[in-house]
């Protein structure tokens, strides 16, 4: 076959993550009733859905700052609002190219261009800041475990909480071994980490509350949506399409939750996020506004 070209990969890996994509959909269509989910979803009150979307929003601002503490470790000295406009430009880019470079890589691409950072250190960075969100995640479902959860059946489970600190230790070691300039910011980024998933599992909750009311099993839907953003960070799929679904059904299997309300907090969760993610689009078309009249030609690195 002889050596494939950077485009030929490329359009190979999208189509995988498509194919991949789509095997998981259909798989989940397969095992739900449809006419019984979409009952399900036009049933949500738009009150609580304009909560979610407050309470999510605020979670993106929150993490833009978080990630802003980390390139600060460079240094890289960025504005708080020019971090977020291009927070806000990388959220969208997630969403409507998830085969391509998504948000994540166009921000090293501007910050590297514009303020001539290595290509190493900004990963690096970016990383750290997405392995943040990750070891809260699973300091969360840990608690979860420990508290309550009596479908799983987990030996011991009411001693994981013990695991919580060799996750904090495991975060910092990599931190140290990677870049010793991130552990300066070891505490504070966490406290932003536990602070935005504490939000995005508000959000979540409204949604869910206005699908099934105030006596859901919030507990393990929660569970289902952590593990379901796990599910959705591997970057096998179409921007996590397919693998949340899949996680939020096999996972209703185990803890007995309803599966119409769960895929339909699945969907409507990722809808709500998508429209937090819509102001990026301003910056889509007009790349110039990133930077804002405040810093237009004060480009620190460039000549």
């Amino acid at each position: 076959m002889g050596h494939l070209t950077a485009k030929t990969k490329q359009i190979l890996k999208f189509t995988i993550k498509l194919v991949i994509s789509g095997v998981a959909i259909a798989f989940v269509v397969s095992k739900i009733d449809l006419q019984q989910t979409w009952q399900q979803m036009l049933s949500v009150e738009w009150q609580f859905l304009l909560g979610a979307l407050i309470v999510y929003s605020l979670s993106q601002m929150l993490s833009a700052m978080r990630l802003n503490t980390l390139f600060a470790t460079l240094p890289l000295p960025l504005g708080t609002f020019m971090n977020m406009r291009l927070y806000w430009l990388g959220m969208f880019y997630n969403f409507f190219l998830p085969g391509g470079i998504g948000g994540d890589g166009y921000k090293v691409y501007y910050l590297k261009k514009h303020y001539r950072q290595s290509v190493k250190d900004l990963v690096r960075v970016i990383f750290d800041d997405r392995l943040s969100g990750l070891v809260v995640i699973v300091i969360y479902l840990l608690l979860f475990v420990s508290l309550g959860l009596d479908e799983l059946p987990l030996p011991y489970r009411e001693y994981y909480w013990i695991l919580i600190p060799i996750v904090l230790v495991a975060y910092y070691v990599f931190l140290y071994l990677t870049g010793k300039e991130s552990t300066s910011a070891f505490a504070k980024v966490l406290s932003y980490s536990f602070v935005v998933q504490g939000l995005q599992m508000t959000a979540a909750s409204l949604i869910l509350v206005s699908l099934a009311g105030w006596n859901a099993s919030i507990l393990n839907y929660m569970f289902l949506f952590l593990i379901s953003s796990i599910a959705s960070a591997i970057p096998i799929t179409m921007g996590g399409v397919g693998a949340r679904e899949l996680a939020f059904i096999l996972g209703s299997d185990y803890l007995g939750t309803s599966e119409p309300i769960a895929l339909s907090l699945c969907v409507l969760f990722y809808l709500t996020s998508l429209v937090s993610s819509i102001p990026g689009l301003l910056f889509v078309i007009k790349p110039s506004l990133i930077e804002g009249k405040e810093h237009k030609g004060t480009h620190l690195y460039e000549h």
